[in-house]
């Protein structure tokens, strides 16, 4: 290789190293595990509108280069939104997707079902928001159960790390 070619080389290299260094930190991934969550009547009771009284995550591993597989159960509680509805104590599971494509670490329910947008993740769990995601799979795209507790407006859910076997059978 000739001379002219090496620096236009080592100039293309330089370049690109000034391009990524100059490039927007990513997002966080998602870290892969179980969380979990078990809300307390004193809890409920403080607070009317959640719909929730349990929650498990898991976060498994990745399906493609960008998103990883995870899945929700949330069993209802008998107020808010929810309350009186045929499936509260069921366990309503979900299947989403997750990555961090959109610059942010997100999961998604497929077909417009919604999505939870995580805040924090640290040693002790992750914290998640949401203004619309379903969960209850049906026949059809969807779920049977929004999360947030007021349609359009966020809610946040802290959820701690768990024992794998803890998300064991979802």
């Amino acid at each position: 290789m000739g001379i002219l070619a090496k620096k236009k080389l080592q100039g293309i290299a330089l370049a690109g190293m000034v391009a990524l260094a100059a490039a927007p930190v990513t997002a966080e991934d998602i870290r892969p595990g179980c969380y979990t969550r078990f809300y307390s009547d004193a809890h409920l009771r403080d607070q009317p509108a959640q719909v929730v009284r349990a929650v498990r995550l898991w976060v498994g591993p990745w399906m493609t280069e960008v998103a990883r597989e995870a899945r929700i159960e949330v069993v209802p509680a008998n107020q808010g939104h929810a309350r009186g509805a045929p499936w509260v104590g069921a366990r309503l599971q979900q299947f989403l997707i997750c990555g961090t494509e959109s610059g942010a670490p997100l999961c998604q329910v497929e077909c417009d079902g919604g999505r939870m947008e995580v805040t924090k993740q640290d040693a002790q769990g992750i914290v998640f928001r949401t203004r619309y995601m379903v969960v209850g799979n049906t026949g059809e795209c969807g779920g049977v159960m929004d999360m947030a507790e007021v349609p359009g407006q966020w809610v946040s859910y802290r959820l701690y790390r768990a024992d794998a076997s803890d998300c064991s059978g979802m």
